[in-house]
C-alpha cells in the first residue's frame, strides 16, 4: 500500500509539470484586447492628459512614479516593476506606443479616438507579446487584461474630470 501512494505521489509530482509545461507552450505568445468608451471630454484635454505621462502617478492605480527620458518613459509599479515605453506614433487622431520589461514581456498600445455628438469615443487596443511559456500560462492565471483597461479607462476618466473641475 504505501509502495502505491508513494508511486502515484510521484507520478502527479512529475506528470502534473509536465501536463502545465504541454498547456503553456500551447498558449499563443501574443494576445490582443481591447476596449473603447465614450468620454465626456475634447481631444485637446484627452492628449494634455495622455501626454503628460509623469502626471501618472497621480491618477494611475499601481503606478509609483515615472522616468521620463526622451520620447519615451519608464513606468515603476508599486510592486518595482518597470515597464519601458516608446512612443511610435502621435497622430491628430491616436496615439501608437510599444513598451517592454525586463521579464520578457512587450507590446503595442494603440489609442484611437473620434468627436461625436455625445462625446469623444476613445477606443484602445492592446497586443501583448510572453515569450516563455511559463510567463504565459502565469498571465493566463493571474492576469486579466481586460480588467486592466477597464481600470485604465476608469481612471481616465477620473482625471478628465478632476481636470475639468480644478480649470474650469
Amino acid at each position: 500500500m504505501r509502495l502505491m501512494l508513494t508511486s502515484s505521489l510521484l507520478l502527479l509530482l512529475v506528470l502534473v509539470p509536465v501536463m502545465l509545461w504541454f498547456m503553456a507552450r500551447a498558449l499563443p505568445e501574443t494576445t490582443r484586447h481591447a476596449a473603447e468608451r465614450l468620454l465626456a471630454t475634447d481631444v485637446a484635454r484627452l492628449r494634455d492628459v495622455l501626454d503628460a505621462v509623469e502626471d501618472q502617478p497621480h491618477w494611475r492605480r499601481g503606478v509609483a512614479r515615472v522616468e521620463r527620458s526622451g520620447d519615451g518613459w519608464a513606468e515603476i509599479g508599486a510592486q518595482g516593476r518597470v515597464l519601458r515605453f516608446h512612443w511610435t506614433e502621435r497622430a491628430s487622431a491616436g496615439y501608437r506606443l510599444v513598451f517592454e520589461d525586463d521579464r520578457g514581456l512587450r507590446g503595442t498600445w494603440t489609442a484611437t479616438w473620434a468627436s461625436t455628438p455625445e462625446g469623444l469615443r476613445l477606443r484602445v487596443e492592446e497586443s501583448i507579446t510572453l515569450r516563455h511559456p511559463w510567463s504565459r500560462l502565469m498571465a493566463r492565471v493571474f492576469f486579466d487584461p481586460d480588467a486592466f483597461l477597464t481600470e485604465w479607462f476608469d481612471d481616465l476618466e477620473a482625471e478628465l474630470s478632476r481636470r475639468v473641475m480644478t480649470n474650469g
